[in-house]
């Protein structure tokens, strides 16, 4: 969720509750303000009407105003005032009233009187003005609101033209971060930590990468001087033994080369230092390298199953969409029996290649790890390659193992 969302769904949860309250509360203090009026008019009514009892010695009765009759004494001491409901026939409703209750001594003579007063007007104005004052707090909190809406985007727009720089920043490119300047001093505060944070991995960053390159460049220098020298030694007929050691030591080698090799296309593609530049037919790299690989097919008499319904292309890196291949392959064949299979199966978003083989330890949350190895023959670090260039492009790999052990490729659906 936003910054400024987050702000103003707190700020209209807010509105909310304190309109509902301050209505309820309005009401009830309205209410009962009026039901105060209201008492003090009938104990006003409560004394004209005793004076009149006892100047007159009439007996006045107005229903439902007005109720009073002679009794032979007192049965209750003091007054009570409750609301009450009386049927209003012109209207056909229940109209609320406010009741007073009283024995009283006139004179010589004991009365019981029972004033009431409507106060169904009185409602009605406590709701105009409840609702009055409802409008005019909402009215107020929309327009704070509004403008404190704007404040808010206009503050937070260069936040936001910065966060897109910021997201758009790659350290391959030789540009510079360049963050807007703004009026906050903790936003501008918050941009000289990033432009020197930025500054400092940008320059770590080529350091790293410029030292693994050369490194590995260094390294395959006295790889293969090394490789020429054993071959020159071979070429001497040396004895059996010495022959052995020989081949042992050149294999050696051949197999650091490799990792090395391995090693420093797994920094490339991690650094992002290859681009998608074409679209890859699956459909045109499989049977091309089918092709390729038809020697060692014949020589480990693998079957090869192959499903094509539909063609299956994605935006890759040329180089990196054959070496993803290659290494599928290549474990497809050295983790096979004699005489076993390989199925591919391509689908419109999906690809699936499976083998069979030897059951392993491995599962798809152990298999892509670097030096994960399925057998003693293998550097461990084919699937991890393939791994990254998969993530590079968007794209999700999973091993399965039933019968056969599938390695499927698929679109990644968050993209």
């Amino acid at each position: 969720m936003k910054f400024l969302t987050k702000i103003n769904r707190s700020y209209f949860i807010t509105l909310t509750i304190v309109l509902l309250i301050s209505s309820v509360l309005g009401y009830l203090i309205l209410h009962q303000v009026i039901l105060n009026e209201t008492k003090e008019a009938l104990l006003g009514k409560v004394n004209l009407l005793k004076q009149q009892i006892s100047e007159v010695g009439e007996i006045p009765n107005l229903y439902p105003e007005i109720e009073v009759k002679k009794i032979h004494r007192l049965d209750k001491l003091g007054a009570t005032f409750k609301e009450i409901f009386i049927y209003n026939a012109e209207e056909d409703e229940m109209e609320p009233y406010l009741e007073y209750s009283a024995q009283e001594k006139i004179d010589d003579s004991f009365y019981s009187i029972q004033l009431r007063q409507s106060t169904f007007e009185n409602e009605d104005l406590v709701v105009i003005l409840a609702l009055t004052m409802s409008l005019l707090l909402l009215s107020s909190f929309v327009i704070l609101f509004v403008i404190s809406w704007r404040i808010n985007k206009t503050t937070w727009a260069d936040f936001e033209q910065n966060l897109a720089e910021i997201e758009n920043f790659d350290f391959n490119k030789k540009t510079t971060l360049h963050l807007m300047n703004s009026d906050i001093e903790e936003f501008d505060r918050l941009n000289r930590v990033l432009t020197k944070l930025t500054q400092k991995l940008k320059s770590d960053y080529i350091s790293l990468r410029e030292f693994a390159e050369d490194a590995s460049h260094e390294i395959q220098t006295p790889l293969s001087i090394v490789r020429f020298t054993l071959d020159e030694i071979l070429q001497l007929n040396p004895g059996e033994k010495i022959f052995e050691k020989v081949v042992v030591s050149i294999n050696a080698l051949k197999r650091l080369s490799a990792l090395n090799e391995n090693l420093l296309l797994l920094t490339k593609i991690e650094n992002k230092q290859f681009k998608a530049d074409h679209t890859i037919s699956f459909t045109n790299l499989t049977n091309r390298k089918l092709e390729e690989f038809d020697a060692v097919l014949q020589m480990k008499k693998l079957t090869i199953e192959t499903d094509f319904i539909e063609d299956f292309s994605v935006s890759m890196n040329q180089q990196l969409a054959e070496r993803m291949f290659n290494n599928l392959f290549s474990n497809a064949t050295h983790h096979n029996m004699e005489n076993g299979t390989i199925k591919i199966q391509i689908k419109k978003n999906e690809f699936e290649i499976c083998n069979s083989g030897s059951s392993n330890t491995l599962n798809n949350e152990t298999i892509f790890n670097r030096f994960a190895r399925g057998n003693s023959k293998s550097h461990g670090l084919g699937l991890a390659i393939v791994k990254n260039i998969c993530n590079t492009h968007s794209l999700d790999i999973h091993y399965t193992k039933i019968d056969l052990h599938c390695f499927t490729i698929q679109r990644n659906k968050y993209k």
